[in-house]
């Protein structure tokens, strides 16, 4: 099994939760993923640590970043027909979050 070159090796404040189309391992993970409302989710280390969370719904992809488990109100969320946009967000995210940083 490969290494998904996307995620920085320095990068270690995330736990994949829920992964079962290799976003750990596959560069393609979201273009090769079946298109259901559970796709991703990956949980940082701290206590109150953030959540990135991706789904497919009625015909858009759609990825939040939760804070406290308060999925009314996340900290940012993106909806796209694309995958490579819902993709490149969530490393956006990974990078933008790494240290606990809040919005």
């Amino acid at each position: 099994m490969g290494k998904n070159s996307r995620i920085p090796e320095s990068i270690t404040s995330w736990i994949v939760s829920f992964d079962p189309y290799g976003f750990s391992s596959n560069e393609n993970w979201l273009e090769e993923a079946e298109k259901v409302e559970d796709i991703l989710q990956i949980t940082q280390t701290s206590s109150d640590g953030l959540i990135l969370d991706v789904g497919y719904y009625e015909k858009l992809y759609v990825a939040f970043v939760i804070s406290n488990n308060d999925w009314e109100n996340p900290v940012e969320s993106i909806e796209s027909a694309s995958p490579i946009d819902i993709s490149n967000r969530i490393y956006e995210w990974i990078k933008k979050y790494a240290n606990c940083e809040r919005g």
